[in-house]
This record gives structure tokens, sequence and C-alpha cells, in this order.
């Protein structure tokens, strides 16, 4: 091998990199949006988590990122840590079945234990305090609809795959509707709707359960 072919050799390695590094990018920012979308309920289209999600990472958006207790970053850290955690006799528990990832599962039913019962219901009623509530989502989320035509969105644009059944079809028709209306009014009546930009601070690291390198 010369040393044009050398040269023409790493080129293509370097290239055949790049494009590899590319596609385990856009992997990571489709997990990212679909989770967000999908499993922690932020009302936003697919794509424009997906473009949050590869901002984020390029470091061109570096604001508080839309989350399940938006404005703030994070849940807080205080009732983090209230989590209760069972410390009685597993053994005296009646077992209950679940199914989790296509298997059942079987495991000690904690709530049958109502003094811990009680516990995990007050956890979890400051956990949806904290969540940002359906109400407020479109005076907080209306910002991040403005730059996009929604009219032009496809199907998977808005769930991130194609709807499977025709509750999926349903859900990503409400979406829909609730993301154009909003937009539609905070484009006519911007003074209703949070407009500004939500940064991140310092001080959110010794508040909220942010992760490692948030700032």
């Amino acid at each position: 091998m010369n040393e044009l072919q050398k040269q023409k050799a790493v080129k293509a390695l370097e290239k055949q990199k790049e494009q590899e590094r590319k596609k385990n990018h856009a992997i990571m920012y489709r997990l990212g949006a679909f989770s967000k979308l999908h499993y922690e309920g932020i009302m936003l289209p697919f794509r424009i988590l997906y473009d949050l999600e590869k901002a984020e990472h390029e470091k061109a958006f570096t604001e508080v990122p839309p989350n399940p207790y938006y404005p703030a970053p994070a849940i807080t850290l205080a009732t983090e840590y209230s989590k209760p955690t069972y410390t009685g006799d597993f053994n005296g528990l009646p077992l209950k079945t679940s199914s989790a990832f296509g298997e059942d599962i079987t495991l000690p039913d904690l709530m049958a234990d109502d003094e811990y019962r009680k516990k995990w219901e007050e956890y979890e009623q400051c956990v949806k305090s904290e969540k940002l509530s359906i109400e407020k989502w479109g005076y907080w989320y209306a910002r991040f609809l403005l730059p996009y035509d929604l009219s032009s969105f496809t199907d998977f644009d808005w769930w991130g795959e194609l709807p499977k059944t025709e509750e999926e079809r349903e859900v990503i028709n409400n979406l829909k509707a609730a993301c154009m209306e909003v937009q539609a009014d905070c484009r006519e009546n911007p003074q209703n709707y949070n407009t500004e930009p939500v940064l991140r601070k310092e001080e959110h690291r010794n508040i909220y359960d942010v992760p490692y390198g948030y700032i």
C-alpha cells in the first residue's frame, strides 16, 4: 500500500467512524425524547423533544430542559430523600404478582403494611405537588412550540412512532389539538405565557435532585 492509498484508507475509516458516531447520537436523542414523552408524560411533540435533546448534547441548549417538575429542574432533594424504606419483616407480608418487561414477578406486598402504606401515600402526595400541573403546562411549554409549523408534523413527529392502536391514535390527536391551540393563542396573546428562558442556577444543585454535570 503506497502513501496515497494509506491516506485514502485513513480518510475512509474516519468517515465511517463519524457516520457511526452520528448514528449513535441519533439513537441517544431518540431514546431521550421517547422516554420523556411516553414515560415521563412531557406534553410536547416527539420531534421537539428530539431537537432539544440534540441541542442540549451539543451545548446549544443550556437552560432547564422540559421535565415532570418544570420549571424546576427536578424533584426537590427533600422530597426525594423522604421516600420511605420498608424496615419491617418481609416474611410476614402477603405476596403480590405483577408484570414487568413481559414477565410475571412475585414480591412481598409492602402496601399490606398500613404504616408503610401511609408513609408511601404521603410521599406520593409530595411528589405530585411538585410536578407541573396540567393547568400550567401550556403557560410554560408554549415557547417551545412557537418556532415550529405544527400543521406539517406527521404522526411520527408527534409520537416518535406510528400509532399501533386506536387509543394511541386518540392520544396523538388530543396532543396535537392541545399543542396547536396553545401555540396559536401564545402567538396572539404572548403576555399570557412565559416566553423567557428558564435558566439553570448554581443553587439548584443544593435544592433539586439534578444530574451530574447540570451546571
